[in-house]
């Protein structure tokens, strides 16, 4: 079983002869990239020279984001899109060629979030989540796969969450949405592959992320939307989305405390049961109340684009810099080998 990284993926892409430009000669599209992880993954990426292009619904987010960016030397642009509206998804990736001349990498970011009991959801809500949550991906997928083969090849990267893998308490309808995303995002690469297209899809599973997700989300508590710690900066999100822009990896988790759960799951999905089944909702709220609410479900909202989580999010993941470090981390492996044969040779000394 992998823990850490990629396994052979980087080996058996670099096999079929998969090649990604640097980032600094790169034009990438990131949809819901106004706030949160999307502007995140921006601003790293128009720090290492890349060409972006922001997707949103909100012009003057999207506007505050571009200014934020340039200002600093870098290259942005922005284009307003429901990703819910197909025609509008197309239209926006043509924009992008039409100013840049291709496109090189596609992030799939954009999303939203309900918190509620299955049964008190309703199949409205059901349904907007897919058509947001995984639609919205289908859409940019569909819109970005033409572009990236006019430009040669280049990468898809769709930020689900480690609820694809398994599903906290009150988020049925959002887990549901993600995991249908990566079923889909499967059976496209096995199609890419077959089809010796140079696209690289990767799925990046971010852990708890501290954004405006949680103070944006529909819900039907009467308490403050939460979620179990640790809780991690949008930075690490973005750092996995730039090396997946030049990595063809499938998979990569912003967050060991994701990484963990998930392999709970795996290993131990009764004991995970038991746990979440009678601990995990009270670690899904505050204990400050407030109004149930639609959030951005429908339209956008007004909240701030900062994270509104009880801790601000931690800056950096061990266990996600040594994925995306894997020189390290061999050299991390090795010098572990070395210290336990050490180890093991002085206590056969002694006895």
């Amino acid at each position: 079983m992998q823990v850490f990284g990629p396994g052979n993926t980087s080996a058996d892409r670099r096999s079929r002869g998969l090649r990604h430009r640097p980032l600094s000669q790169q034009v990438v599209v990131i949809t819901g990239g106004s706030r949160g992880i999307g502007r995140a993954a921006a601003e790293r990426l128009a720090a290492a020279g890349a060409r972006v292009v922001l997707l949103g619904r909100q012009e003057d987010r999207l506007h505050e984001a571009v200014a934020r960016i340039t200002a600093t030397g870098g290259h942005a642009r922005h284009v307003v899109c429901d990703v819910t509206d197909p025609a509008a998804v197309l239209q926006a990736a043509d924009k992008a060629e039409e100013w840049y001349g291709r496109i090189d990498t596609w992030v799939n970011n954009a999303g939203v979030l309900l918190y509620g009991r299955f049964e008190r959801t309703t199949p409205q809500e059901f349904r907007r989540l897919m058509e947001v949550d995984y639609l919205g991906q289908i859409h940019g997928a569909l819109a970005a796969l033409p572009a990236l083969r006019r430009a040669g090849g280049g990468a898809l990267i769709c930020v689900t969450s480690v609820e694809a893998r398994t599903t906290l308490p009150l988020h049925s309808a959002y887990a549901a949405a993600k995991s249908a995303v990566e079923g889909a995002m499967r059976g496209l690469r096995r199609e890419l592959i077959d089809q010796n297209d140079p696209i690289s899809v990767t799925v990046v599973r971010p852990a708890v992320i501290d954004t405006p997700l949680f103070a944006s989300s529909a819900s039907h508590l009467g308490l403050r939307p939460s979620a179990p710690p640790p809780y991690y900066s949008p930075s690490v999100v973005a750092g996995c989305i730039a090396y997946a822009a030049e990595h063809p990896v499938d998979e990569l988790y912003a967050g060991g405390g994701g990484r963990v759960l998930a392999l709970a799951e795996t290993m131990f999905p009764r004991a995970l049961d038991r746990i979440l089944g009678r601990w995990g909702e009270r670690t899904m709220h505050t204990r400050e109340a407030a109004s149930p609410g639609a959030g951005n479900l429908f339209a956008p909202d007004g909240q701030p684009n900062d994270g509104t989580l009880p801790r601000r999010g931690r800056r950096a993941s061990l266990y996600t810099w040594l994925t995306t470090h894997p020189r390290a981390r061999r050299l991390l492996m090795i010098a572990t080998v070395l210290c336990a044969a050490s180890f093991c040779a002085r206590r056969s000394r002694v006895d």
